[in-house]
């Protein structure tokens, strides 16, 4: 290979190979609209031929912008946070922004990991989930330069902005529903609350909606799985159930995957649901609506949640807004024959 061969291609190899001026070259990229399409037009021909690709690094020093957004989501195997994390995509590509996408796991020392990651890459924005985070990590977004916003849920006392729903009373009303069907033993099942605000939320709900409604709530009538809530996790956790020598005559699932996998062990080892016993869930994944007996569950638009806050982190960078604000996406009480 003949030496310089590799060598990067710079701005003056575009303005050499255009024939047009660097001064023009640079301010096509960095001002298009202040260059004549045919002009913009041939340039991005020869940045195609020649494999130009512009420095990023130099260009934010100049306009004070990264156009980077980081991203914490806890999980990807459950479709919810596929689908805010492909939401907050759909909103930044036609802007040219690029997401930086984190995974926590739950764990709080890995999203403070992240917030510092994207903190020391220098972007713009910075969107996580829920309001449970470590001490650290609180300091970092409240210190932080740019938008912040909370996602998923919404509480008093956000650092910057919120975008989500109101888990609590997401909960408080399935649960109602359940006991005005006349279930009379109803069993919650939720994630750990430690570290997860959403699961906290919902699990309070379902307490405050019991005990309003003259219910008692015992150590058996909540059960917690361990995050993350899978189909399998369901599947033990029915059996578990529905040995108990008072066995519930309806679960609510605070997460959905399990919910699924109780189901589908009902179905397929002759529990009749409802019959036998109700079952939903929380989060309305598509396969829900296409089980044996759809199931009954709480609706969120998680790719609602995702295209917003991306709006709301861009409308505050370009300067269409610049205050906080909370905005409520909403849930729906998705109701179907498994209760």
């Amino acid at each position: 290979m003949a030496q310089g061969e590799n060598r990067k291609v710079t701005l003056k190899d575009v303005s050499k190979a255009s024939g047009l001026s660097l001064i023009t070259v640079s301010r096509a990229l960095r001002q298009p609209e202040t260059v004549h399409a045919d002009t913009r037009a041939k340039i991005q021909r020869t940045i195609d031929e020649i494999g130009y690709i512009p420095n990023l690094t130099a260009r934010s020093l100049v306009s004070q912008r990264s156009d980077m957004i980081g991203v914490v989501v806890p999980i990807l195997a459950s479709s919810l946070f596929a689908d805010f994390a492909q939401g907050v995509s759909r909103v930044l590509e036609p802007m040219k922004q690029q997401m930086l996408l984190a995974v926590s796991d739950w764990s709080p020392s890995k999203e403070e990991e992240a917030v510092r990651t994207f903190i020391a890459r220098q972007a713009d924005a910075i969107i996580v989930t829920g309001f449970s985070h470590s001490e650290a990590t609180a300091k970092l977004l409240n210190k932080f330069s740019g938008p912040v916003v909370e996602a998923w849920n919404l509480r008093d006392g956000a650092i910057d902005s919120a975008v989500g729903f109101d888990n609590y009373a997401a909960s408080v009303e399935m649960t109602r529903y359940l006991i005005g069907r006349g279930y009379e033993s109803i069993v919650m099942v939720g994630g750990a609350s430690k570290n997860n605000d959403q699961a906290e939320d919902r699990t309070r709900g379902f307490v405050d909606a019991m005990r309003g409604a003259g219910r008692s709530v015992t150590d058996d009538t909540i059960v917690e799985f361990d995050n993350p809530a899978t189909i399998e996790g369901g599947v033990a956790l029915i059996q578990q159930l529905l040995a108990r020598k008072d066995k519930p005559d309806a679960i609510f699932f605070l997460a959905e995957l399990p919910a699924q996998g109780a189901m589908l062990w009902c179905l397929s080892n002759g529990v009749s649901v409802p019959g036998d016993v109700a079952i939903s869930g929380f989060g309305d994944l598509s396969m829900s609506a296409l089980l044996p007996v759809p199931m009954t569950t709480v609706q969120i638009r998680g790719r609602a949640i995702g295209e917003r806050s991306a709006e709301l982190v861009m409308d505050r960078l370009e300067g269409r807004t610049g205050t906080a604000a909370a905005h409520d996406i909403g849930y729906h009480l998705q109701i179907r024959e498994s209760t």
